[in-house]
């Protein structure tokens, strides 16, 4: 499998978490793929982030110059065939790939679940 995840609002959220799902992913065989809306000048620093989050990943992605936020994940979703996203903005969601399945980490402080699923 081919997984992308998010950094603002979900490593960040969780970051023991994803340094143990992402070793594991990768010693199972799956791709790991950090796909961030970031500012790509941080780069360096975003990776040592990573790093002392224990977190594994095989390659990162950053956003084009003017590339809007859905529309950079989706693409990368695409180019890489990802299976997989994690991320925690629910608008992300909207413009991926069909074929890819989500993720979403809630964070109730946030959303207010009761409101959105009662259309």
């Amino acid at each position: 499998m081919n997984i992308g995840l998010d950094i603002n609002g979900t490593i960040t959220e969780c970051p023991e978490f994803f340094s143990l799902l992402s070793h594991a992913l990768r010693q199972a065989g799956h791709r790991v793929f950090i796909v961030t809306y970031r500012d790509p000048d941080i780069t360096d620093c975003t990776r040592q982030e990573l790093e002392e989050y224990g977190v594994s990943f095989d390659d990162i992605y950053f956003p084009r110059d003017e590339e809007h936020l859905p529309d950079f994940k989706a693409r990368i979703a695409d180019e890489l065939e990802l299976d997989l996203f994690i991320d925690d903005m629910p608008e992300t969601f909207m413009a991926m790939p069909a074929k890819v399945k989500r993720l979403w980490l809630c964070d109730p402080a946030i959303y207010d679940l009761r409101r959105i699923t009662s259309g």
